[in-house]
């Protein structure tokens, strides 16, 4: 027989472990409020635009779509975004500007971080309950959400889809490469590339190719699933062309079968200038105990260049990539940034704005590679630049 306190002691403690439970984790009611950020006002928004392509319950991640899945996951949300971990976004502030950039901004990664140190509130100052008085008006929810499931560039001219792929549960990260094709009996040229996974639980992303000509095309992540061309430029795709998808899956927790839809929206008369690549590669060794093992590649361009896009490929081990163009005035103009490239994220970097690489610059790629194994490992880089010539550039 336990004392009457600590019988006492014992049941209270009882009740609040099921309080905990019901509550799921909110504060205590004579906690108070420390901040004015709300996740119905700004919480959901950065749930939106950075957050719920892949966390939501068609997605490869838990879902984040309410206040309640989000709150229950709080100070995950805290801890990764301060480790730079989430969203999955390599390039350096600073260092271009990219149309499909997902990182945080400043003021966004303070509003997390002020709503999980200030007890989570949904709106209006309240906390999370998980219940309701029997007379209350259930309130308006509020839901972060996702643009999946339909083409957002429009109907495309030609869809095509893709091969299936079978991907068992819990299969580690892989590649799989299918090929379609586009039943072309002309050249045609194209002006933007569009996919729509079949199964977004597996795919984390793919890259598409012209199996005749090797050109890049297209791109796509959870968070930015097309690609388009300025006005006047575009893909040459020959006749009876066939398209090579480069799909990176990870297994869910049940077996999954991905079929894709791949969309080519096609160019006018218009388009004058041919878009097409430039490769810098290196590869080699990096050897056991490196901390800082460098690759480098460069080319001089022998004429004015536009850049569009940017393809690194690297090995397990990369530091840093780097992507800069000299100028033959001696300055240099830096495309691309990047560090800590996740491998499990591969992504493209699509300039939003192009830009122009005068002539007889020397366009270099330069990447760092550590290795602590006992035995040294391949190392190096593939960086594919979508370009086309500067016609009609006015320098002024």
């Amino acid at each position: 027989m336990l004392p009457v306190n600590s019988s006492i002691k014992a049941g209270a403690i009882a009740a609040a472990i099921c309080a905990f439970g019901l509550l799921a984790g909110m504060a205590l009611a004579h906690e108070t409020l420390t901040t004015t950020v709300l996740f119905d006002r700004e919480i959901v928004r950065i749930l939106s635009k950075h957050c719920v392509m892949c966390h939501d319950q068609g997605g490869p991640s838990f879902p984040l779509d309410t206040y309640e899945q989000t709150f229950l996951q709080r100070r995950k949300i805290r801890a990764e975004i301060i480790a730079r971990h989430m969203p999955p976004w390599a390039a350096v502030p600073g260092y271009g500007q990219f149309a499909n950039d997902n990182s945080l901004t400043l003021q966004e990664t303070q509003f997390i971080v002020s709503w999980v140190e200030g007890l989570g509130p949904r709106n209006s100052g309240t906390v999370f309950t998980n219940v309701a008085g029997a007379d209350a008006a259930r309130p308006n929810e509020i839901r972060a959400h996702a643009d999946a499931g339909h083409w957002l560039l429009g109907m495309p001219d030609l869809a095509r889809q893709l091969p299936a792929n079978t991907i068992e549960p819990r299969a580690p990260d892989q590649v799989k490469r299918v090929v379609v094709d586009l039943g072309l009996t002309s050249e045609r040229r194209v002006r933007a590339v569009e996919f729509m996974p079949g199964d977004r639980r597996v795919v984390h992303a793919a890259f598409f190719t012209v199996e005749e000509t090797g050109e890049w095309i297209g791109s796509w992540t959870p968070w930015y699933g097309v690609m388009t061309l300025p006005k006047g430029v575009a893909y040459r795709l020959p006749a009876g062309a066939h398209v090579v998808a480069e799909i990176n899956y990870r297994g869910a927790q049940e077996r999954a079968v991905d079929r894709g839809t791949l969309g080519l929206f096609f160019a006018g008369s218009s388009s004058s200038n041919t878009a097409s690549d430039l490769v810098l590669d290196a590869k080699g060794a990096v050897p056991a105990g490196a901390q800082s093992q460098r690759f480098h590649a460069e080319q001089r361009l022998a004429e004015d260049t536009y850049a569009a896009a940017l393809r690194p490929e690297l090995l397990p081990g990369a530091n840093s990539v780097e992507v800069s163009a000299r100028r033959p005035d001696g300055g240099t103009q830096v495309l691309l940034f990047a560090k800590d490239v996740p491998a499990d994220w591969p992504s493209p970097y699509i300039l939003r704005e192009p830009v122009v690489i005068l002539k007889g610059s020397i366009l270099a790629v330069t990447a760092y590679y550590s290795n602590s194994a006992k035995t040294s490992k391949p190392g190096g880089f593939r960086v594919t630049m979508t370009k086309y010539s500067n016609a009609g550039f006015d320098r002024k």
